[in-house]
C-alpha cells in the first residue's frame, strides 16, 4: 500500500519490492522503506481506536498482501502486565512485562509469520524453507499449515524436542544438521537455489514484528524497552515501529532500547561495549539460550543502531542468571516463559543501577515456558 523499496542497511542501495530480495549485493541486510507522508494522511488516533487491538490494527504500516492471501491466527494484541513482586525486589515502581508468549504458537514470531507467509503466497510459492532454532520453525509450520503451504525446516543440533514436536504436528518436514544456526541458514540458502521460497529473519519478517513497537507505544509511554537479542530482527522491528508512530504524528515517545544477549553468543553486546561498527561472528556458541544463539546475526547491525540511536545499551548475561530470572518470573509473578525469555529480566537485574526507580520499563517476554525443558 505505502511500501516503496528494499533499502540496504549497510550501503544504502535501494531495490524494488516487485522482486523478492534477501540481501544487498554488498551482503548487507535489507529494510523496507515507506512513504510516511501518505500514511500520515490515511491514519489517525481515531481510526486506530476504532479497530481491534491486534496485529492488523496497524495495516497501513505493513506491506501489501492480497486479501485472499491474508493469513491470521489472532496474533498480536498481547497484554502488558505490571509487575507486583519482582518490581518490589528490584526497587522499581513501574516494571511491566509484554507477554509475547501468549501469541498463537507461543512466541512473538507469529507476527512475522503472518506477513511472511502472506507475501510467499502473493509470490506464488508452493514450497518454502526456513532455518530455525525452534520458535520460528514452530510458528511458520503453524501458519503454513493454515495456508496449505508445504514447508521444510532446517534445525541445528540441540533444538528442544518439544519445539520439534510442535513443527511435526503441523506437518512440517524437518531436517536436523550438525552445527549451529549459521550452518542451518547455509543449508536453507542452498535449498532456495533449488526452487524453495526462503523464509527467515529477512525484511518481511521484521515488518511483521515491528507491531510489538506499535502496541507498546499505545499501551504505555515507556522510558526503556528491554528484550533478548539473537538475530536482532525483533529489536530492529520494535524500534522501527516506535519511530513510525513519531513520523506519522501518532505519538512522540521514543524509549531507550536495551538488548540482552547470552554471554556465550554476545555479538551485538560485544560491538556495543567495544564501540565498534562491525558485528563480529562468534566462532563457538556456548549457551543453553538456543533461541538467541545466532553466531552471525542477520540484523545485528540494525539492532546495534537501534540501541545507539535510542541512547540505550546492549549487555550479556550468563545462562545461570537467565535461568534464575526465568524461574523468578514463574514463582513470583505467575508468568511461565521459556529459558531464553529470562534473559531480558536477567539483563535488568544485572544492570539495575542503569534503571531509575520511577522509569516505565517494558520487559519483552518472547516465548512460552511449554516450549522447553531447561
Amino acid at each position: 500500500m505505502f511500501e516503496k523499496s528494499f533499502v540496504c542497511g549497510s550501503c544504502g542501495s535501494e531495490f524494488p519490492t516487485t522482486r523478492m530480495r534477501y540481501r544487498c549485493d554488498c551482503g548487507g541486510s535489507l529494510d523496507i522503506s515507506y512513504d510516511y507522508s501518505k500514511i500520515r494522511g490515511k491514519i489517525s488516533r481515531e481510526i486506530l481506536d476504532s479497530r481491534i487491538f491486534g496485529h492488523m490494527r496497524y495495516r497501513e504500516f505493513l506491506p501489501v498482501i492480497n486479501e485472499g492471501n491474508l493469513i491470521s491466527m489472532g496474533e498480536g494484541g498481547t497484554p502488558l502486565l505490571k509487575s507486583e513482586s519482582i518490581s518490589q525486589q528490584l526497587g522499581l515502581e513501574n516494571l511491566y512485562f509484554k507477554l509475547e508468549n501468549l501469541n498463537p504458537s507461543g512466541s512473538f514470531k507469529d507476527r512475522g509469520s503472518a506477513v511472511e507467509v502472506g507475501k510467499a503466497l502473493d509470490r506464488g510459492a508452493e514450497k518454502a524453507v526456513v532455518a530455525s532454532t525452534g520458535n520460528m520453525g514452530a510458528s511458520l509450520s503453524a501458519y503454513s499449515a493454515k495456508a496449505n503451504l508445504d514447508i521444510k525446516i532446517i534445525v541445528p543440533e540441540k533444538v528442544p524436542e518439544i519445539k520439534l514436536e510442535q513443527m511435526k504436528r503441523h506437518g512440517a518436514e524437518i531436517e536436523m544438521i550438525e552445527g549451529d544456526y549459521s550452518k542451518a541458514e547455509e543449508k536453507a540458502w542452498d535449498l532456495k537455489e533449488k526452487g524453495f521460497y526462503l523464509m527467515g529473519d529477512y525484511a518481511y519478517r521484521g515488518e511483521g514484528e515491528k507491531t510489538v513497537g506499535h502496541e507498546i507505544t499505545e499501551q504505555i509511554k515507556a522510558d526503556k524497552v528491554v528484550m533478548p537479542v539473537g538475530n536482532g530482527t525483533l529489536m530492529h522491528g520494535t524500534y522501527k515501529g516506535v519511530k513510525e508512530f513519531k513520523k506519522t504524528g501518532l505519538d512522540e515517545n521514543v524509549p531507550e532500547m536495551i538488548g540482552v544477549q547470552a554471554k556465550g553468543c554476545s555479538t551485538v553486546s560485544k560491538a556495543f561495549k567495544e564501540n565498534k561498527e562491525k558485528i563480529e561472528p562468534v566462532g563457538n556458541v556456548e549457551t543453553d539460550a538456543g533461541a538467541i544463539a545466532c553466531a552471525d546475526p542477520l540484523d545485528g547491525k540494525f539492532a546495534l543502531e537501534a540501541v545507539r540511536e535510542s541512547n540505550g545499551f546492549a549487555c550479556d548475561v550468563s545462562d545461570r542468571k537467565t535461568r534464575h530470572a526465568r524461574d523468578l518470573l514463574a514463582r513470583d509473578e505467575g508468568i511461565y516463559v521459556e529459558f531464553t525469555s529470562g534473559a531480558a529480566l536477567a539483563g535488568i537485574i544485572e544492570n539495575i543501577e542503569r534503571f531509575d526507580k520511577n522509569e516505565k520499563i517494558v520487559c519483552v517476554l518472547t516465548g512460552h515456558g511449554l516450549k522447553d525443558k531447561l
